[in-house]
């Protein structure tokens, strides 16, 4: 991919064209008390272009960075999720999130969307489902799709014939005391466009899913976020904010189900994978660590949870896994009046949610429109979204929804309310050589 390279020679030649100086709180208790920040100061710049309308952006909903750095926005006004490389052009490699529609023919508005490392572009439009679309199967093509297979069971040596979508079928793929000995393939066009097109992967009013989710209602699911983890586990976050009379709040994890063989256009045989309810993670309550009116979610590489939230009381959250006992126990990462993070003051409607390699935590404040930065720890760093004028801290956007981080540490921000994105870099990284992927 052909990306910008920043220099520190090119920064200084286009600083003033390319970079505006903010402010940030003199303490975090009282975001109104600014103090302006000169030369040799720490602070969050932005960087021009901001991508608009020129960009085949008209509403940015959410972004997400897939792993090659290709940057993916939910645009919900459009139906559409447009991929962009690190300087803002259009993916040559990426088309069929355009004019999204489901099953039906009804139009989706996607309002979040994330990638894995298997290159699966997941996206929600707030009801109960999960749709998948996968980038390297759309690259390499599909050759032909399992119909049929013959199974063997592994101790008894018993052979079994199923076709395709029946219950058994999904029973003897997903068991390990069964392995496929011989697999039946189709090429049907039918059946390999509805594969390489946006689909379903996730239903919460499927039966499966009713029955593994008892104690909830899932067909009534409105999902507001959705992360995968960085490394290859077979499975994705949603979080949950349904509420309903029994205040059904909650983060769900959704385990991947072996569905089918592909062969792949470069010989490759893979599974794809149908979505099915794994566990809730967190459920309804108003201490750390608990879950009311979600509205966004992000997962590092560590495997720790961090979900934003407008209900009582607490906007941030953080979960840790401790993975060391039959069934996984999620903690609270913060505490009240241990770290800043925890502090509601801080926020007006706290929306979204992102961090970075270094765990640093990015928080979307819709009232204030801009994005307020934590350590690692959860402590006040700074924050982003203001220019000075007149000695004046002006807001630069004025409907902010969400933000994502790039491994460079450039902060992308959807603004919907200017339709665009904004980008910005801390200023102590202007002699960093940024050398983007290729």
């Amino acid at each position: 991919m052909a990306l910008f390279k920043f220099s520190f020679f090119f920064l200084i030649i286009n600083f003033f064209s390319c970079m505006q100086q903010f402010s940030i709180p003199d303490t975090i208790e009282d975001k109104t008390s600014q103090t302006i920040f000169g030369a040799g100061d720490t602070t969050y710049l932005q960087l021009n272009p901001v991508w608009g309308y020129e960009y085949g952006i008209s509403d940015p909903t959410e972004i997400s960075i897939a792993q090659d750095g290709q940057i993916f926005i939910a645009d919900s006004a459009s139906n559409s999720i447009i991929v962009l490389d690190q300087n803002g052009n259009s993916s040559e490699n990426v088309s069929g999130l355009n004019n999204l529609k489901d099953y039906s023919g009804e139009s989706i508005s996607p309002i979040d969307v994330d990638i894995d490392q298997k290159m699966n572009v997941f996206f929600i439009d707030g009801s109960q489902r999960i749709f998948i679309w996968n980038l390297y199967w759309n690259q390499t093509g599909i050759r032909k799709i399992s119909v049929s297979a013959s199974f063997k069971h592994i101790e008894s040596g018993i052979e079994q014939v199923e076709t395709l979508g029946t219950d058994d079928w999904l029973y003897l793929v997903n068991h390990s005391e069964w392995e496929i000995v011989d697999t039946v393939f189709s090429d049907s066009p039918q059946l390999i466009d509805s594969l390489l097109a946006p689909h379903i992967f996730y239903d919460g009013a499927d039966l499966i899913n009713r029955y593994l989710d008892l104690f909830y209602n899932p067909q009534f699911s409105q999902f507001t976020g959705i992360s995968s983890p960085s490394g290859e586990e077979n499975l994705v976050y949603v979080s949950d904010n349904y509420g309903g009379i029994n205040n059904q709040f909650r983060v769900l994890e959704i385990k991947f189900q072996r569905s089918l063989v592909l062969e792949l256009g470069d010989g490759q045989r893979v599974w794809a994978f149908n979505g099915v309810f794994g566990s809730t993670v967190k459920g309804y309550g108003t201490g750390a660590g608990t879950v009311h009116s979600p509205s966004s979610i992000e997962v590092d590489y560590e495997g720790n949870l961090y979900y934003t939230q407008s209900g009582d009381f607490f906007p941030v959250h953080k979960l840790i896994p401790n993975l060391s006992g039959d069934f996984a126990i999620y903690l609270s990462g913060f505490q009240p009046g241990v770290n800043d993070i925890m502090n509601a003051s801080l926020f007006g409607n706290a929306v979204d949610i992102a961090v970075d390699q270094k765990r640093f935590v990015y928080v979307v404040d819709a009232v204030d429109s801009d994005i307020i930065v934590f350590d690692s720890y959860g402590n006040y760093f700074k924050e982003a979204g203001y220019l000075t004028q007149d000695s004046t801290d002006v807001p630069i956007m004025n409907k902010v929804s969400a933000v994502a981080v790039d491994d460079r540490g450039v902060v992308y921000v959807c603004d919907r309310g200017n339709g665009s994105i904004y980008r910005f870099v801390l200023s102590s990284s202007l002699d960093d050589d940024i050398i983007p992927k290729d």
